[in-house]
C-alpha cells in the first residue's frame, strides 16, 4: 500500500500545482475571488502531497500487478474529489456530487457536463475545465503504461509497451522516465495545435479551450452552440488534427517523431484510424450534401469532422445534430469501437475488435484446413491464445458493463434507448453522444436533470471506461484473497 500512496502523492501534486494557471487566468480578468479560491485550494492539496512524499521518500518501490490496479482505481476515484473543490468553491448553486460528476467527466475526457454553459461562468473556471480536461487525457496514458499494460489488462499490447515502460525500477524513477518519454509529445501536439488555432478570427482563451479538448479527446468547449458559428474552416481540419493525435498510439507518434518508419508501417491500428475517419468522412459528407444542399467543401467538411469525432470518441459537434448523419446504430457501433490503445480515446479500442476478428478467420479457416499452419501477429506481436483470452475477457466486460449500467440507469427513470445510450457514452467516454438531439421528443432528460444516483451510477460508468472491468476484478480477486 506505501509505494501506492507514495505514486498516488505525485498525481496529487500535479493537480495541485496545474491549480495555479486558472488562478492566475482569473486574476488577469478581474475575478479576484476566483482566483483566490484557485490558490487556497492548490495550496492545501500541495501540502498534503509534499506531507506524503516526504513521509513516504525512500519507501518505494516496484508495484505489484493488483497494487497497480488500486493506483489507478484511486487515480480515477480520489482525483477528482480534489478537481471538484474548485467548482464548488467558485460555482453557486452546485453541489458536491454535480462538482465531483464534472470532476470525473473531466479527468477520464467524457465531456458531460452539469454545469451552466461556459458564457455564464467566471472564465478562471472555465479554463480550468478545461485543463482538467487535457490533464486527463495526459493521465490516461500514464495509467494505461504504468499500470494496465505490463499487467496484460484486457489484451493491451505489452510488446508496445515496453519501449517505455522501464521496468524492474522503483516506481518514482520509473514515473520520471515514462514522463520524459511522453510527456514533451503530448505538450508539443497541444501547442502546435494551439499556435494554429490562435492563428484563425479565435481568441486566444478559447483556441487555447479547444486545443486542450481536441488533443485530450474531451469534447469541452469554450462556448456553448456548434463550432461552425465561431470556427473558421480551416480552425476546423486544426481541430481534426488534434483529434486524431489524441485517438492515435502514442508509441506511434514516438516512431514518428524519430523517423522510424518500418515500426510506423508496423503500427497499423493508427493507420486503421485514420483510414476509418477518412471513409467515414466521405461518406458523411454525400450525405450533408445531398440532405441539406450545401456546397461541396462545407460538406466534406462537417462530414470529415462528424466521423472524426466520433470515431475518435471526442463528441464535438459542428453543427446541432450533425451525429444525426448517421443512424444511431453506427453511432454506437463507433463508439464501442473507440480510437487506439495506448491513446487518449475511449472504447474497445481497434487492436481489440481486429484480434478478435483475426481469431474468427483463424477459427472458420481451421474448419476448412484443420491441419494448416497460420502464423500471425497481434500489433506487432506474436500470436498469444493468453493474449486472445485477455482480449475477449475485456471485450465481454466491456459490453456486460454498459449492459448492466443501462438497466440501472433505466430503473432510474430513463428512456431504455437513451439509458443504453447513456451508458454507452459513459463507458466509451463520449458524454455529448447521449445530449445530443436524439432526445428530441424522446422525454430523456439531459445530464443536469438527472437524479444525484443517477449521476453517480453515471461517474461509475465513466471510471470504468478508464480503468477497465477486467482490472477491476483483478483488484476485487486481490482483496478476496488478502482477506
Amino acid at each position: 500500500m506505501i509505494p501506492v500512496v507514495y505514486i498516488f502523492a505525485y498525481f496529487l501534486g500535479a493537480l495541485a500545482l496545474i491549480q495555479i494557471v486558472p488562478a492566475v487566468v482569473a486574476i488577469g480578468l478581474q475575478e479576484g475571488a476566483v482566483g483566490l479560491d484557485f490558490l487556497i485550494s492548490s495550496a492545501l492539496w500541495l501540502f498534503v502531497a509534499g506531507a506524503i512524499m516526504l513521509s513516504l521518500r525512500g519507501r518505494e518501490r516496484r508495484l505489484r500487478p493488483a497494487q497497480r490496479y488500486l493506483l489507478a482505481l484511486m487515480i480515477w476515484t480520489l482525483l477528482p474529489v480534489v478537481a471538484a473543490i474548485p467548482i464548488l468553491m467558485t460555482v453557486e448553486t452546485v453541489t458536491f456530487i454535480d462538482a465531483y460528476f464534472e470532476a470525473v467527466s473531466g479527468l477520464t475526457t467524457t465531456g458531460s457536463s452539469v454545469l451552466p454553459p461556459p458564457e455564464e461562468l467566471p472564465r478562471g473556471v472555465v479554463v480550468w475545465l478545461a485543463m482538467v480536461q487535457w490533464l486527463g487525457g495526459g493521465i490516461s496514458i500514464l495509467v494505461i503504461i504504468l499500470a494496465l499494460a505490463p499487467s496484460g489488462v484486457g489484451g493491451l499490447p505489452e510488446a508496445h509497451s515496453r519501449m517505455i515502460e522501464h521496468g524492474g525500477m522503483p516506481e518514482g524513477r520509473r514515473l520520471g522516465l515514462v514522463l520524459r518519454d511522453v510527456l514533451p509529445i503530448y505538450i508539443g501536439a497541444t501547442a502546435i495545435i494551439f499556435l494554429l488555432l490562435a492563428a484563425t478570427d479565435l481568441k486566444a482563451f478559447e483556441a487555447l479551450c479547444l486545443a486542450f479538448s481536441a488533443v485530450s479527446t474531451s469534447g469541452f468547449t469554450p462556448r456553448s452552440g456548434s463550432l461552425s458559428e465561431y470556427v473558421s474552416d480551416f480552425g476546423i481540419f486544426v481541430l481534426v488534427l488534434g483529434m486524431l493525435y489524441g485517438a492515435t498510439n502514442v508509441l506511434w507518434h514516438r516512431d514518428l517523431m524519430h523517423m522510424r518508419f518500418t515500426r510506423v508501417v508496423t503500427h497499423r491500428e493508427s493507420l486503421w484510424v485514420i483510414g476509418v475517419c477518412l471513409g467515414l468522412g466521405l461518406m458523411a459528407g454525400y450525405a450533408f450534401y445531398a440532405a441539406a444542399g450545401q456546397g461541396v467543401a462545407p460538406a466534406l467538411r462537417d462530414g470529415i469532422f462528424t466521423a472524426t469525432s466520433l470515431v475518435t470518441t471526442t463528441g464535438l459537434e459542428i453543427r446541432n445534430a450533425s451525429f444525426e448523419i448517421f443512424p444511431i446504430t453506427v453511432v454506437a457501433i463507433l463508439v464501442l469501437i473507440g480510437g487506439t490503445s495506448f491513446s487518449t480515446a475511449g472504447g474497445i479500442k481497434y487492436f481489440r475488435a481486429a484480434a478478435m476478428l483475426m481469431q474468427a478467420n483463424r477459427e472458420l479457416r481451421r474448419l476448412i484446413y484443420p491441419h494448416g499452419i497460420r502464423p500471425s501477429k497481434l500489433g506487432g506481436q506474436p500470436y498469444s491464445i493468453q493474449i486472445m483470452k485477455a482480449i475477449w475477457a475485456g471485450a465481454f466486460a466491456f459490453i456486460a458493463t454498459t449492459t448492466v449500467l443501462s438497466l440501472v440507469l433505466a430503473e432510474m427513470g430513463i428512456p431504455y434507448v437513451g439509458a443504453v445510450l447513456a451508458a454507452l457514452s459513459a463507458v466509451s467516454n463520449i458524454g455529448p453522444v447521449y445530449t445530443s438531439d436524439w432526445a428530441i421528443g424522446t422525454g430523456w432528460p439531459g445530464y443536469g436533470e438527472l437524479e444525484p444516483q443517477a449521476k453517480l451510477a453515471v461517474c461509475f460508468g465513466m471510471i470504468i471506461g478508464r480503468l477497465q472491468m477486467t482490472a477491476m476484478l483483478g483488484l476485487i480477486v486481490y482483496v478476496i484473497r488478502r482477506g
